[in-house]
């Protein structure tokens, strides 16, 4: 990442700043009456800006859009869970993702230096995790439980038997 051209801030993002980054970088998005809760649930966040577009070292300006982030939830001594790595497609390919990994896994290191730090890792992010010390839970199985996901995929189903006759 070259620091002249970006700033990697701790603090939240807005919802709507939320859910607009993941949808951009293909990542679902979530309910926004639920988003404003899940983000103040959050053990730490950090989002990457553009500098050119700051007030100064510390401060976005107002309309200012995050293009990378990179949330970790959890109890802050035991576990934590890495989620919501994005990167703007504009700003791909710039170190990023991996200077944003660096700042979350020094985080971790810094403040909870015991926790158990798990991931579920999108085929696109598949090959970075490795580069931080992340290993596959094999023989364990990483598995997940989602109502909202479940129906959307009920509906698809659905949808998809209708749609054959």
């Amino acid at each position: 990442m070259d620091d002249s051209k970006y700033v990697i801030l701790k603090r939240l993002p807005s919802p709507q700043q939320y859910n607009d980054l993941r949808s951009v970088a293909s990542l679902t998005p979530a309910p926004i009456e639920i988003v404003a809760t899940g983000l103040a649930n959050s053990w730490a966040c950090f989002l990457v800006f553009e500098r050119a577009d700051m007030l100064n070292d510390t401060t976005p300006s107002p309309e200012q859009k995050p293009v990378g982030m990179g949330r970790l939830m959890g109890d802050g001594a035991m576990f934590l869970l890495l989620c919501d790595m994005a990167v703007h497609p504009d700003h791909q390919r710039r170190g990023l993702g991996k200077a944003m990994m660096q700042t979350l896994v020094d985080y971790c290191d810094e403040h909870a230096p015991h926790a158990y730090v798990s991931l579920v890792a999108d085929p696109m992010g598949q090959g970075l995790y490795p580069k931080f010390g992340f290993e596959d839970v094999a023989p364990s199985l990483g598995m997940f439980r989602c109502e909202r996901v479940r129906k959307v995929r009920q509906a698809q189903a659905a949808e998809t038997g209708r749609e054959g006759t």
